[in-house]
């Protein structure tokens, strides 16, 4: 009977492997090129900075009340002082991301196979890289032109300020704070959603069983 159910279960066997999330990634899991670990620290440093940034920003826009933090007013400063100081350390990292992207060699791209072909999964994947550089580059810039201009400078949690422009400050002035603060608030609804983006492309590289989280590691060795 044991037999018999050996030669019953074979068939099943060869369509539907033991691991089948490998399976899918036969070709695509021998890539094991892999970022540099400077260049993946500077990655996750910045990731950090950056979700730091989204989660003060919400919750200070949904804080209605009293806080641990003191009243609604000072919780709102409190929590708009540590998305402005962290945003400086996210603007920060942008330079050296870029100094080691162009200085070390980039491992090549991991196919998707999705329907529509690799050609054009990898054009999607560039645009949407190219988009969330751009408003990674435009969220710091334009949070300390608002600062600059706003004559307030920006702050650093509390140890220091960068100063604002104070001296012959114009109303035109203050109008492009403005102008630069819907636009840093337009940017800043578009930003969660580039990011999700961007993590539910590594989830399907992660379904695929390939190896996107080994690249990026920092204790991974070229």
């Amino acid at each position: 009977m044991l037999a018999r159910l050996g030669q019953m279960s074979a068939p099943l066997a060869r369509v539907w492997p033991r691991r089948p999330l490998r399976a899918l990634s036969s070709s695509a899991s021998a890539i094991e090129e892999r970022y540099s670990p400077q260049l993946a620290m500077v990655h996750w440093l910045g990731a950090a900075s950056f979700a730091a940034c989204i989660v003060t920003v919400k919750k200070a826009q949904f804080t209605d009340g009293p806080t641990s933090l003191g009243t609604k007013a000072e919780t709102k400063g409190t929590l708009m002082m540590l998305h402005k100081s962290t945003a400086v350390i996210a603007g920060a990292l942008l330079i050296p991301r870029v100094i080691l992207r162009l200085a070390t060699k980039l491992p090549s791209h991991l196919p998707l196979h999705s329907p529509l072909g690799d050609s054009v999964d990898k054009m999607l994947i560039n645009a949407g890289h190219a988009a969330l550089y751009g408003a990674l580059f435009f969220m710091p810039l334009s949070g300390f032109a608002m600062g600059y201009y706003g004559g307030k400078g920006v702050p650093f949690y509390g140890l220091f300020t960068i100063p604002g422009k104070t001296e012959g400050r114009t109303p035109e002035d203050g109008k492009f704070a403005g102008k630069v603060f819907k636009a840093h608030k337009t940017a800043g609804s578009i930003l969660p959603a580039l990011l999700g983006t961007h993590l539910a492309g590594a989830g399907v590289h992660l379904l695929k069983g390939q190896p996107i989280l080994s690249r990026m590691s920092v204790f991974s060795k070229q």
